[in-house]
């Protein structure tokens, strides 16, 4: 009963920032300004990463020209390495769709993780939160947590 009750709470909030960012387009696109959204990954949870590049594609769908950066560190690197994701074809899909996924060095080497390790097209950044900051404060980034 609590996991049933745990996973409609998930879902409910994952339906309300899809909203809150679905607003947030609206008020950016009359503003003539470029949607756009850091997402950070650091569980291991591939059904949660799954629910979380689902929200991704929904954002593209709503504001195609969205600027979305996904950033894996700590546990949450294993969405972009090739030998553990679950999610390949989904990453895959939205490299294609122009969303940018990055790795944390840091992560790579603690878990002595090399870049040919990662999925294709999957960058590195020196440190993840790092990046999740820079893109929040220096490059006016929405910040998502799936």
């Amino acid at each position: 009963m609590f996991r049933i009750m745990r996973t409609g709470l998930f879902l409910a909030g994952m339906t309300v920032l899809t909203a809150q960012i679905s607003a947030r387009a609206g008020d950016v696109e009359e503003q003539g300004e470029t949607l756009k959204v850091v997402v950070h990954v650091n569980f291991a949870e591939s059904g949660r990463q799954g629910h979380g590049l689902k929200n991704i594609a929904n954002v593209l769908k709503e504001v195609p020209e969205a600027r979305v950066e996904v950033v894996c560190h700590g546990a949450g690197i294993g969405l972009v390495e090739r030998s553990r994701t679950e999610n390949t074809e989904a990453v895959e899909s939205l490299i294609r769709k122009g969303v940018r996924f990055v790795a944390c060095e840091n992560t790579m080497r603690r878990l002595s993780i090399r870049k040919e390790d990662l999925l294709p097209g999957v960058g590195t950044v020196p440190s993840g939160a790092v990046e999740v900051i820079r893109k929040q404060q220096r490059e006016g980034y929405a910040y998502f947590k799936p």
